[in-house]
């Protein structure tokens, strides 16, 4: 019930996640790595685990990387979850808006800059309202998956067309 398997499943295409449980720290040889894959579209889903210094520091260039190999393949870029801690929890509300403001800034200067192909998904409601998302907060239950795969099928679908 991973969300790759379900986005697998909905899509009838592969979708091989390339994420290293927890280590998600836009570490540039991953870049390396990802930009040899023949891919219909780069979804980058790393701000659950990367810091603001870090996302400031190589997130550019991770993109870049990738899209050296791949000019003209969509590259998604999706916002940290807001984790029902974030509620009673106002450090780690902060930070994960930080993290968020951060892709946000980066996301727009390279569609400024004219680049193409580039997808920005919220994470407003990826995990419903209800706390059933999540096991301990962070990690996502089944129902945690489904969501989160109901709210990026539709827009990778649109960007394979």
């Amino acid at each position: 019930m991973a969300h790759t398997n379900i986005i697998s499943r909905r899509l009838n295409r592969e979708c091989i996640n390339l994420g290293f449980s927890g280590n998600a720290l836009l570490d540039l040889e991953v870049a390396k790595v990802i930009a040899e894959v023949d891919a219909s579209v780069f979804v980058l889903d790393f701000v659950p685990n990367a810091s603001v210094e870090q996302m400031k520091e190589r997130m550019e260039t991770f993109y870049r990387i990738i899209r050296s190999k791949h000019p003209d393949t969509p590259v998604i870029f999706i916002e940290d979850p807001i984790f029902t801690h974030t509620l009673y929890d106002e450090r780690i509300a902060k930070e994960v808006q930080r993290k968020n403001d951060t892709l946000k800034e980066i996301f727009n200067r390279l569609k400024k800059e004219n680049e193409k192909n580039i997808i920005f998904i919220s994470s407003k409601n990826m995990l419903g309202e209800d706390g059933e998302a999540t096991v301990d907060g962070i990690h996502f239950t089944d129902l945690g998956m489904m969501r989160y795969a109901d709210l990026v099928c539709p827009i990778i679908k649109k960007a394979i067309k």
